[in-house]
Parts: C-alpha cells; structure tokens; sequence
C-alpha cells in the first residue's frame, strides 16, 4: 500500500468509527444498553483499533524515509 492508500484508510476509518458511535448514542435508551447499541460500540471499537493499526503504519513509513 502507497503512503496516500493508507491515509485514505484512516479516513475511511475514521469516518465509519464516527458513524458507529453516532448510532451507539441514538440507539442507547436512557442508561441501559440494548444488544443492537452493543453491537454498535463493538464496531466502533473495531473501526478505531483499524484506525489505529494504519495511523502505526503511517509512522513507521515516515520514520524510513
């Protein structure tokens, strides 16, 4: 993957995470947590650890350079 691909995948990442937690919120009634909300979060998690793993790749192509 190019350094722009990789970047590109945070972005898309991000926004998905961003979407995610959107929906976690709306879908949480009151202080309870349904299973669809949890559902939600667990994405959100995954998207952000996605989020996270690329951003690692971003730096360690930067410190090769």
């Amino acid at each position: 993957m190019t350094l722009i691909q990789i970047l590109e995948q945070v972005l898309d990442n991000t926004e998905m995470a961003y979407s995610e937690a959107t929906s976690a919120r709306e879908n949480m009634p009151d202080y309870n947590t349904n299973e669809s909300s949890r559902d939600s979060i667990n994405n959100t998690e995954s998207y952000l650890d996605d989020a996270i793993g690329d951003l690692q790749s971003v730096i360690n192509k930067l410190t090769d350079i």
